[in-house]
This record gives C-alpha cells, sequence and structure tokens, in this order.
C-alpha cells in the first residue's frame, strides 16, 4: 500500500490522522498515561521511537500497533530515560552536594518527593526544577542562595534544551548511546540552529494544548509526544541521504 502524501503545509500535529486507527492507537496511549503511571511514560517513550522508524521508512499504516508490543515499546522507553537522566545526573549530583554542603540532611520531605516523582513517572524530569525551588524559597532552612539557584536552574533549561539533538542521534543511528555524541549533536543545533528552535517553539505550544485539553489531557499528552517527534526529526529530512522514496517526511 502506497503511503498518503503529506503536504509540507500540514502541520506536525496533524499528520496522525493520516493513519485509519489514529483515534484507537491515540486512545490506547493515553489509556496508559491514565492509567499506569509508572509504566505509561516509558511505553509512550519507546512508541515514539518506533514511531520514528515508520517515518523515516515510510511504513504504512503510519503508526505502530500496539499489540503484544507494550513490553518492547517500555524496554525501549526505559533506555530513552536513561538517556535523559544521563544528561541530567551531573546536575542532580552537584544540587545534592550543594544542599549537603549547606546543612541539610535527608529527612521526609526527601521521601515523599522521590515516592511522589515515582508514582508520577511522567514528571520526573520537573523534579529538578521543584526540589531547587523548594530548597530556596520554601524550606524552613533555606539551603540554597538565589544566585546558585538562578545558575542550576540556567543549567537545567540549557541541558533540557539540548536533549532532543541528543535524541536526533539516535534517530540516525537507532543506538541509545549515540544520544550522548555530544559533538555530533552540537553540530546538529549549529546546523538546523532556526529550524531547531522553531521545533522547541512549536513543541512547547502542542505541549501546553496537550497537557491542558482536560478531561482528555492524557490524550493531549500522548498526542503531542508523537507530534513533537515529528517536528523535531523533520529537521533532518535534508540529511536523509538514503532515505525511502516514499519517506513521510517527503
Amino acid at each position: 500500500m502506497v503511503p498518503r502524501e503529506v503536504k509540507p503545509s500540514e502541520i506536525a500535529g496533524a499528520f496522525v490522522v493520516r493513519d485509519p486507527k489514529w483515534r484507537s492507537k491515540i486512545f490506547v496511549g493515553g489509556l496508559l498515561l491514565l492509567l499506569v503511571h509508572p509504566v505509561g511514560w516509558p511505553v509512550a517513550l519507546g512508541y515514539r521511537k518506533a514511531l520514528i522508524a515508520h517515518l523515516s521508512s515510510g511504513q504504512d499504516p503510519l503508526l505502530p500497533d500496539w499489540n503484544r508490543k507494550i513490553p518492547y515499546y517500555f524496554c525501549e522507553g526505559m533506555k530513552a530515560m536513561g538517556v535523559i537522566f544521563g544528561y541530567l545526573s551531573p546536575l542532580y549530583f552537584a544540587l545534592l552536594l550543594i544542599i549537603l554542603a549547606n546543612g541539610g540532611t535527608p529527612d521526609l520531605t526527601w521521601l515523599f518527593t522521590a515516592i511522589f516523582f515515582m508514582i508520577f513517572i511522567m514528571l520526573s524530569t520537573l523534579s529538578f526544577p521543584a526540589i531547587v525551588s523548594y530548597q530556596t524559597f520554601l524550606s524552613d532552612k533555606s539551603h540554597l542562595s538565589w544566585p546558585i539557584a538562578f545558575l542550576l536552574l540556567t543549567c537545567f533549561a540549557a541541558i533540557i534544551f539540548f536533549i532532543p539533538a541528543g535524541f536526533l542521534q539516535v534517530s540516525k543511528s537507532g543506538r541509545y548511546l549515540s544520544a550522548f555524541n555530544i559533538a555530533a549533536a552540537s553540530n546538529t543545533i549549529r546546523m538546523h540552529f532556526v529550524p531547531y528552535c522553531i521545533a522547541w517553539y512549536r513543541s512547547a505550544i502542542m505541549s501546553f494544548v496537550g497537557h491542558l485539553a482536560f478531561p482528555f489531557s492524557p490524550w493531549g499528552v500522548f498526542w503531542c509526544y508523537l507530534s513533537i517527534i515529528y517536528e523535531f526529526n523533520s529537521i533532518l529530512t535534508s540529511e536523509r541521504h538514503d532515505a525511502s522514496p516514499t519517506d513521510w517526511f517527503e
């Protein structure tokens, strides 16, 4: 079956409707995010990696199937989480050392924070700014000064901005370890700086809409995850010299 044409003017978020079964596939993804918190987010991340393969090879149907593949998506998603927190781990380590050096000690707040973000793992990347904000403004004994907090949050924002470029290296190679090829990721941003910033801008809007689509937020979030993948990976279209002639990006 020949893939249907995707018009260049089509917005990233609309590409999913090119799959005849897009409603049921989005429904399952949103349901996993809603009901299976510790599992749903890794599964969604793994599903996105499978989507990249479909997009770049022109596979039809466009969206990957769910049947009997959830364990596989979960494993792939855990690898993706390893990339995200691999990038962020130096910041967490630095934050811990600063808090301990300023007299902070583990207490029930630390335990409750860890439990909360383990249950609602989809929010886990927000744990760093949450901890910094708490230790700076809300803790009875502030263990972080404003300048240090500002520096930590600036570094956090810079790393978050950089991480999609790392994942684009995974799109090229199919291997998660390539996400840590800092030179290649930096070169991707350098060569496509404006499109990369535009992808971030559009992704932020889609994420905002998806998260606020109450009471359908889980499905809105899953939709925006797929759309963000499309948006960033479309940056690499000009580099796909060996792409399939039926490449969905083309």
